[in-house]
């Protein structure tokens, strides 16, 4: 699977091949924020096979204090349009669906700090759902 995606300018672009998860809706405080939605629609996939697109010196990062535990919160998005972009943490590339350029047919396959979720939200019955962080998949299971 190819996938890309460009800010509102167009101006920063990536383009990433491989396996991606599907999507983990994020319900914290801090991702609810940094996307302006009830929840942050998250996919990852391994850096190896990612590439910017573009103007990278549009991309602007923010780093949050560490709360309970490393490592440390940290977005990228674009400095002209705001657009959120994607990160890499621990040799994996995090990014929000809405970025892409075209998503793929995926799901929501999880619910995270959901102790934080948005009243707003409701989480469907029978939903995987953690009230703070889940646990770390295994990657050599879900990089295939």
């Amino acid at each position: 699977m190819i996938l890309t995606g460009r800010c509102l300018c167009e101006e920063i672009g990536f383009r990433l091949e491989g396996w991606v998860s599907p999507i983990q809706a994020c319900h914290a405080a801090r991702c609810r924020k940094a996307t302006g939605g009830l929840y942050s629609p998250e996919i990852a996939a391994e850096a190896t096979n990612f590439e910017w697109i573009g103007n990278r010196d549009r991309i602007a990062t923010f780093e949050a204090p560490i709360l309970h535990a490393p490592p440390a919160y940290r977005r990228n998005f674009c400095n002209r349009c705001g657009s959120p972009l994607p990160v890499e943490t621990m040799g994996m590339i995090l990014l929000t669906a809405g970025i892409l350029d075209e998503v793929p047919d995926m799901y929501v396959f999880r619910h995270a700090f959901t102790d934080q979720k948005s009243a707003a939200c409701q989480i469907p019955d029978g939903a995987e759902s953690h009230p703070g962080q889940p646990p770390t998949p295994d990657l050599s299971v879900l990089f295939r």
